[in-house]
């Protein structure tokens, strides 16, 4: 795949799950990455793997929703790397339940992870981007922010799923010309602390009604996209919303 060799990225969600994966697969294309979460412990072990592969790796404990903690995690990359090139705005997840019985702080609670979070990390690591005149974000959307799902009682993360690909179109109609990228991967369903083996399990004859290559999403299967949108040679795309489902939108 593509070469990232001198490029500085940070990962947020870093510590599990597909954040994990994310910075793993940019690890191994050569990037130096920064991963950001809450939890400090797993972020070390996540660290030891990268660093095992001979790639720098710094972890900072961080949580998204607080624009003091973004910031001192920027200053933190900075100081260590001396800049940023790409962005992965992966850390999300969240409860959900029926429309009727949703609590507002259940909302308020999932927004804050799912969207605002995704605006402050591009606020603030943008600007570094901004001074350079170079960067790559990627934000980590969903197939549940392009269409509803009647099985799944999930208002709060489907609302903000879906504000963060049009939240994509906008910050890549301001950017582009100066030189960020700014782009939206949509998973389908993959295997996640969030979705235990036990849950996929349950899961797994819905999921293979409903996508056509009749199974979830593996480990692995959305290196490639995100390496790609990391990339320089991706220098032309911008705004673009990168479905990654097993075909799920597809029928």
């Amino acid at each position: 795949m593509f070469d990232l060799t001198g490029n500085v990225a940070v990962v947020t969600g870093a510590s599990a799950g597909l954040g994990r994966q994310f910075a793993l697969a940019l690890a191994r294309q050569g990037a130096d990455v920064a991963i950001l979460a809450r939890r400090t412990e797993k972020l070390k072990d996540v660290a030891k793997e990268i660093e095992a592969l001979g790639i720098k790796c710094l972890p900072v404990t961080c949580d998204v929703t607080d624009t003091k903690k973004i910031e001192n995690a920027v200053a933190e990359v900075v100081a260590a790397f001396g800049t940023v090139d790409i962005l992965v705005n992966n850390a999300g997840g969240g409860e959900g339940g029926p429309i009727e019985e949703l609590s507002e702080e259940t909302w308020r609670k999932v927004i804050a992870l799912d969207l605002d979070g995704v605006f402050y990390c591009m606020k603030y690591f943008g600007r570094v981007m901004l001074e350079k005149g170079y960067g790559r974000i990627i934000n980590v959307s969903s197939i549940l922010g392009k269409g509803g799902l009647k099985e799944l009682p999930i208002l709060p993360y489907a609302t903000a799923k879906g504000g963060v690909i049009n939240m994509t179109r906008q910050a890549s109609a301001e950017w582009s010309a100066k030189g960020i990228t700014v782009n939206a991967l949509c998973p389908g369903f993959f295997g996640s602390e969030s979705n235990s083996a036990e849950a996929m399990e349950a899961m797994n004859e819905f999921i293979t009604l409903r996508t056509t290559m009749n199974r979830p999403g593996r480990d692995g299967e959305l290196d490639s996209s995100i390496v790609f949108l990391a990339a320089k040679e991706s220098s032309y795309v911008t705004g673009t919303i990168l479905t990654c489902d097993g075909g799920w939108t597809a029928i």
